[in-house]
């Protein structure tokens, strides 16, 4: 496979990621990544996310990293692995972040702890209460009004300026031409709640990262209405391995193609360093191809997590099966938990006594369907890599 080594990323105001690289000229397994940005570096942000061990019982919180992973999801996670949803609801619900501030430096440092490709999350409401109070007294906003404040902080280009400010006025009791510089402690957090108020706070459902109850209790039956929807994630793969290849593979320079990019976003929250520049994207793809089809990944991004399935979300089979995920790890096999160490996951498209054919990111630098024994040795006779687990997501 290609080794490509990158002279860019960059970040758009969408939220999508465009990489520039260049071909290296030994041949390698994995896409090269000399630079990684800050948006995307190269460990977990809590420690146990990368280790095959579960988080410590108990309630969730407070947590210290959050980002958006589906369509209205949030997750977040505390300092100990534990972690919780939220979706549906509004934005600034999600996001715990009152006054739908936008990502950046003053967000950072009033605690924001992600972001949604736009928006600041915050760890809790009372944090994103704050920041509002805080945007307010810094020097872009204290010196002006209470009118010229909302028009600053909800441009016309973007809402309707005038009812917001009238809204704001009437609801807090404040007139419009009171100077910020003026208020109180008391009219600052009454002004601020307002702002929640006239943003939209909405809530919506907070649940568990994990699967729900499964709908049947019998293996036969799970893995029968597992196997039923693999058209869920196959349309989606099988989409990706149908895009032109220029759209789907890893490009030479001077050309960039941010779409391996975005599957790390959806997949994880960080880009996954081998020998401190290479990066497998396998897991990445089969990952994006499950949570835009609605089924749990893994949030990480190596083919090892699937193998440590932590949130149950997977049900393993006894052979492979046409859509299931394989599994493939290579030499050294010494640690049962697989705590780190490469590996390769995909989709399985057929099988035989010897082979398994998979539709996967990264063969050969591109999204295709490859053929792997089932074992491979070298030519002393010792095992360099062989498929270790198949298995099929949890259908709720």
């Amino acid at each position: 496979m290609t080794k490509l080594k990158v002279v860019s990323i960059d970040k758009a105001q969408d939220g999508t990621y465009s990489v520039s690289y260049s071909t290296a000229a030994t041949p390698a397994k994995a896409t090269t990544f000399a630079q990684i940005s800050a948006s995307l570096p190269v460990s977990a942000p809590v420690a146990n996310m990368d280790l095959p061990d579960l988080p410590p019982p108990g309630a969730a919180g407070p947590f210290v990293h959050a980002r958006s992973i589906a369509y209205k999801t949030v997750l977040y996670t505390d300092a100990e692995g534990r972690d919780e949803i939220r979706e549906g609801g509004s934005r600034s619900w999600r996001n715990r972040n009152p006054g739908n501030i936008r990502k950046g430096d003053f967000s950072l440092n009033a605690g924001a702890i992600g972001d949604d490709g736009s928006f600041a999350i915050f760890p809790d409401e009372q944090t994103g209460t704050a920041a509002i109070i805080a945007l307010l007294k810094t020097s872009k906003y204290i010196n002006l009004t209470l009118r010229d404040a909302v028009f600053r902080y909800a441009p016309p280009s973007e809402n309707n300026s005038a009812a917001y400010a009238a809204a704001l006025a009437e609801r807090t009791g404040i007139p419009l031409d009171t100077p910020l510089s003026t208020l109180k402690a008391d009219e600052f957090r009454k002004v601020a709640r307002r702002i929640q108020e006239i943003e939209g706070w909405k809530p919506g459902l907070i649940r568990a990262n994990a699967p729900a109850a499964l709908r049947s209790t019998t293996t036969s039956a799970i893995i029968s209405s597992a196997a039923s929807a693999t058209q869920d994630w196959m349309d989606i793969a099988r989409r990706e391995a149908a895009l032109p290849a220029h759209e789907r593979s890893q490009w030479p320079d001077p050309g960039e193609n941010p779409r391996i990019l975005n599957y790390f976003k959806v997949c994880s929250a960080w880009f996954e360093a081998d020998g401190g520049d290479e990066v497998d994207w396998c897991a990445a793809f089969v990952n994006y191809c499950l949570v835009t089809s609605g089924h749990m990944g893994t949030d990480h991004p190596g083919a090892r997590s699937f193998f440590w399935k932590k949130k149950g979300q997977f049900i393993s089979l006894p052979k492979p099966i046409p859509g299931s995920i394989a599994v493939r790890r290579y030499a050294p096999f010494s640690d049962p938990k697989w705590e780190s160490g490469p590996g390769h996951v995909g989709f399985v498209i057929a099988a035989s006594e010897t082979t398994v054919t998979l539709l996967g990111g990264n063969q050969s630098g591109t999204v295709r369907e490859s053929v792997f024994p089932l074992m491979s040795k070298d030519a002393s006779g010792a095992v360099t890599a062989k498929f270790i687990a198949f298995m099929m997501p949890a259908i709720m």
